[in-house]
């Protein structure tokens, strides 16, 4: 019996233990990802500097919402540019111009939510 009740205990330090130590590394590799610095190409600093200035000054306390809405607004700024520069002839090519760039910058897009994420 007590052998059992000595393995039982043995058993559950190593465990608690070893969640301690996983937990604590992953707090680091999350903490590292943040201050990571976000690499941004070049076809991608339009949207990446929008981004980055509409969440800086966007208040609210849900972050999905206000990122949602901080997208929103880019969207509608790079489509009204486009069209002020005449990047494109009709809306439905413009809405498709400014969707392919916004594609074509998936990871900068989520290092940046990944970095403005609180």
């Amino acid at each position: 019996m007590r052998k059992l009740l000595l393995l039982f205990f043995s058993v559950t330090f190593l465990w608690v233990t070893g969640c301690a130590v996983s937990s604590k590394n992953s707090v680091k590799n999350t903490e590292t990802r943040k201050q990571e610095a976000l690499k941004v190409k070049e076809e991608c600093k339009n949207y990446v500097s929008q981004m980055e200035k509409c969440l800086k000054t966007a208040k609210g306390k849900d972050y999905r919402k206000v990122w949602k809405e901080c997208e929103g607004q880019v969207m509608w700024d790079m489509l009204k540019e486009y069209q002020d520069n005449g990047f494109c002839f009709d809306e439905d090519e413009c809405k498709q111009k400014v969707l392919d760039e916004i594609n074509r910058c998936l990871d900068e897009r989520n290092a940046l939510f990944r970095k403005h994420m609180k």
